[in-house]
């Protein structure tokens, strides 16, 4: 009985850390997506004196290509932790 709640518990702290090191992954690729997406010019895609739209969108395509390139590296994480049950 014992060994079942332990199990069940360190199920449970598995989900925790892994959402942990998710956020933590998201975070610093969108960070990192955002440094890189405002080297970018993309006023002259905007009318003149929209700068909340320009720092929407930069806001927006930093998101979603930090989220791109953060569920490529969770799942080569998660994949390359899955090769251990093949041996």
């Amino acid at each position: 009985m014992f060994v079942f709640f332990y199990g069940e518990n360190h199920m449970i702290k598995q989900v925790g850390v892994h959402a942990v090191v998710s956020l933590i992954t998201y975070l610093v690729t969108i960070a990192f997506s955002f440094k890189a997406v405002k080297g970018l010019r993309v006023a002259q895609l905007f009318k003149k004196g929209h700068t909340f739209e320009i720092q929407v969108f930069l806001l927006f395509v930093s998101i979603a290509l930090g989220f791109l390139v953060g569920q490529f590296i969770l799942a080569l994480v998660d994949q390359s932790l899955a090769l251990k049950m093949l041996f």
